[in-house]
């Protein structure tokens, strides 16, 4: 009986004692399992982000210029993009219900060719609720960077002087490079004003077609579009004056600037990718 007694004392001391233990390391385990899960979902938004969102919003959400604004700028974070669009709610919340519900009508005041889809679920788009979840969670991890460095000083990037390209069709163009062309096309490199052309917004992937006619191809069709001009003729017409010749079922939403922003080497090498796009 005594035995018994003691066995039983002891197994008690090691049950409270165990839970004690428990009691005492389960908020570190708790955090230590919720910062996994908030990683993981960060790591799914990115992939997310680079198959839906890059395309408009560019590969570091840096936007791309007259096609979709910017995420990864304080603006979005500060509160100020938040204000603009007059919303009641948090970052976060603006966040998530743009992401859900799409923005067919854009901030008053901004002027993007690209409308803002809706990709929940709930909205008649792909995206699961925690697809949305992880995309709102990658885009505010963004956030963290500025937060940092709140009181740094801002240093703007200088960009060497160039001569832009202008609009006069008669200027003689050099040689192009077709491969840094696609590279300038598909905003991997800026242009000659340090920006981004932002071409890949609107005529590849789900835009083309809709928003702008869709960059396969084109240069089999660039030479039937206006009698006497060669392909290279209509496509230089095409950028530099990209309101003389709107094709038929299209909006004239094509940047008016281009002219300004490309010196005569970055008007070449974009007009020799092209032509490879038989």
């Amino acid at each position: 009986m005594t035995l018994r007694v003691m066995i039983g004392t002891l197994a008690v001391v090691l049950t409270i004692a165990l839970l004690t233990w428990t009691a005492i390391n389960e908020p570190a385990r708790m955090e230590a399992f919720a910062a996994g899960q908030a990683g993981r979902s960060i790591e799914n938004g990115a992939l997310l982000f680079e198959s839906n969102c890059a395309p408009c919003h560019g590969k570091q959400g840096e936007g791309i210029p007259t096609v979709a604004p910017a995420l990864n700028t304080p603006e979005l974070f500060n509160g100020q993009r938040v204000r603009e669009a007059q919303f009641a709610g948090s970052v976060r919340d603006f966040i998530k219900l743009t992401i859900a519900a799409g923005r067919p009508i854009p901030t008053q005041g901004s002027n993007y060719s690209a409308r803002m889809p809706t990709w929940s679920q709930r909205f008649g788009g792909p995206l699961r609720d925690d697809q949305v979840d992880d995309l709102v969670n990658f885009v505010m991890n963004w956030g963290k960077a500025y937060e940092a460095a709140a009181a740094t000083p801002v240093v703007t990037p200088t960009v060497a002087a160039f001569q832009p390209v202008g609009t006069d069709l008669n200027v003689q163009l050099p040689p192009g490079d077709a491969a840094r062309g696609q590279a300038l096309f598909n905003s991997q490199q800026p242009l000659a004003d340090g920006k981004p052309a932002g071409c890949q917004g609107c005529h590849t992937g789900a835009a083309a077609g809709s928003i702008a006619p869709p960059v396969e191809g084109v240069a089999t069709r660039a030479g039937t579009r206006e009698p006497g001009l060669s392909a290279e003729q209509y496509l230089h017409k095409s950028i530099v004056q990209p309101d003389a010749f709107v094709v038929q079922g299209f909006n004239p939403v094509m940047p008016k600037d281009f002219g300004q922003r490309m010196s005569a080497q970055d008007l070449a090498d974009i007009i020799a990718y092209l032509m490879t796009l038989k």
